[in-house]
């Protein structure tokens, strides 16, 4: 079947926003008295959900990554989320996929509000006709896919996932979509993409177009 709804990641996929989370990350660890992790470290933690980060730094311990979890919110809404702009070529490229008629669709691990908030402020909400995120009923990619494709009533068969994290393609790959597509200008690497199991790897925005046709 022909693809008609494309599933986007936010942060390293449409956003270049590690700015903004690494300095959320490093408050966060002042605050909890956490010894300060390396950058490379840091840009791990780029695309799993929170609960996932925070549940593995915290030795077992609920009550220290709630905490954790509410820190580093407050300081990203405050500060971390206003240092984020598109990728180059991003806005081309929905700009082109709008006319072709794909519907475009945000499915972030990012909390919904704040990925809404975003995108709003960076005036880019137009380009896509839904925005789903992290809800305390859906936090991992696999659940926030899940609820992208009933609520928009988008058959997996007819859509794809793209992103530049294994969580991206393993939420695309568990929900049975059409097509996974890893990009390469985000926080993953090739080796990642490819051991999730991403049907395609592109290097630029333009190529997504004459992979999905």
């Amino acid at each position: 079947m022909t693809l008609k709804n494309l599933f986007f990641d936010l942060d390293g996929t449409i956003l270049e926003s590690s700015r903004g989370i690494l300095n959320s990350f490093r408050y966060t660890f002042d605050e909890m008295k956490y010894p300060q992790l390396s950058d490379s470290e840091l840009n791990s933690f780029i695309g799993p959900p929170l609960e996932t980060t925070f549940a593995r730094l915290s030795n077992g311990d609920d009550a220290w990554a709630k905490k954790a979890i509410v820190t580093y919110r407050k300081y990203y809404a405050a500060k971390g989320m206003h240092e984020a702009e598109p990728y180059d070529g991003i806005l081309e490229m929905l700009d082109n996929l709008q006319r072709l008629d794909y519907k475009l669709y945000i499915a972030t691990s990012k909390k919904e509000d704040v990925a809404k908030n975003m995108l709003a402020e960076l005036d880019m909400s137009q380009h896509f006709q839904g925005i789903f995120g992290n809800t305390p009923q859906s936090h991992s990619k696999t659940l926030v896919l899940r609820k992208s494709l009933m609520n928009t009533q988008s058959t997996p068969e007819t859509s794809a996932m793209i992103g530049d994290r294994d969580y991206d393609i393993i939420g695309g790959l568990e929900n049975k979509v059409a097509k996974t597509i890893g990009v390469l200008w985000g926080f993953g690497d090739e080796i990642e993409l490819e051991k999730a199991g991403s049907d395609i790897i592109i290097a630029h925005p333009q190529q997504l177009l004459e992979n999905i046709r």
